[in-house]
């Protein structure tokens, strides 16, 4: 059944007002003067409050006769979004070549400083951070279905060994050697974090982040873990104030994401948490002793 349009409620109109694009996506308000609808934060003239009624989707604005604005696209992705989609499936297909500014700047026709701003409002990320996280993830991949170190580093556009133990030292918790060896000998803390989007392991070594895993069931991420990493020792974690506050940072995000397929957004989620772990330094203690579990596990594919 379709809702019927509304007056705009107070929490509604502020939006409106102060044009805040966190309520894109979660209702739509149109003008009865012009019969369009439009996003919370449209950048044209805002009617007269009362001329306005909201509509919980666009289709119900739609069903009522109004019809979509052409600045801010309420019905579709508008050209910014439409741009920073394209530069996150470019920098997927090709985390093999080195990514720059210029040629995400081809990709999209956004100027270079325009796409670097835009990108990092919408993602919360620059789109070289996000490239370094997914470079690294890629890189475990390939040395999960045992491809060597070297082959692996040419896959994921490492100019030299001396350049992936740089971006690796932190990225990984461990060497590339200790990590193709299933974390042999290691110790490994971790932690189930609620946050509003999911679920989220985060699991670490004394020099950093090993694992940023989403989902509800703790018993099947931890068997996950436990998959990647069968040489290790497990300890689990009350979660530690850093790490809650590395996932919580990360949990508020703009509306575009919402409208990525869920895998995207997945992938955004985990390398603007893994970014954030590793600028707050994710270090364990030593004598953090960890209980005698052996195990295995995954980490962000």
């Amino acid at each position: 059944m379709t809702e019927q349009p509304s007056e705009i409620s107070n929490l509604a109109w502020q939006a409106v007002t102060t044009k805040d694009r966190h309520y894109d996506g979660k209702f739509v308000y149109a003008a009865v003067t012009t019969g369009i609808y439009c996003r919370p934060s449209c950048p044209a003239r805002i009617p007269r409050r009362r001329n306005t009624l909201t509509f919980v989707t666009a289709d119900e604005a739609e069903t009522q006769g109004f019809v979509a604005c052409l600045r801010c696209h309420p019905n579709s992705l508008t050209p910014a979004e439409e741009c920073i989609k394209a530069a996150l499936d470019y920098i997927e297909a090709h985390l093999d070549q080195t990514m720059t500014l210029a040629t995400l700047s081809q990709v999209t026709g956004y100027s270079p400083n325009h796409l670097q701003e835009t990108f990092k409002r919408i993602v919360g990320l620059s789109p070289k951070a996000f490239s370094d996280v997914r470079r690294i993830a890629r890189f475990q991949q390939y040395l999960r279905i045992g491809q060597s170190i070297s082959k692996a580093c040419y896959e994921v556009g490492y100019g030299s060994s001396r350049a992936l133990y740089e971006k690796t030292k932190t990225g990984l918790g461990m060497t590339p050697a200790v990590y193709r060896r299933g974390g042999k000998g290691i110790h490994i803390s971790y932690a189930m974090i609620d946050s509003a989007l999911d679920g989220v392991l985060v699991a670490g070594t004394k020099l950093g982040a090993c694992a940023v895993l989403l989902g509800q069931d703790e018993g099947v991420l931890l068997h996950m873990l436990r998959e990647e990493f069968p040489g290790a020792l497990f300890k689990r974690e009350k979660s530690p104030a850093k790490w809650k506050a590395a996932v919580l940072s990360c949990q508020s995000e703009d509306p575009l994401l919402s409208k990525l397929p869920v895998k995207l957004r997945g992938r955004v989620f985990q390398a603007r948490v893994w970014n954030s772990l590793q600028r707050g330094t994710l270090v364990l203690q030593k004598d953090n002793a960890p209980d005698t579990l052996s195990g295995k596990g995954i980490t962000v594919v």
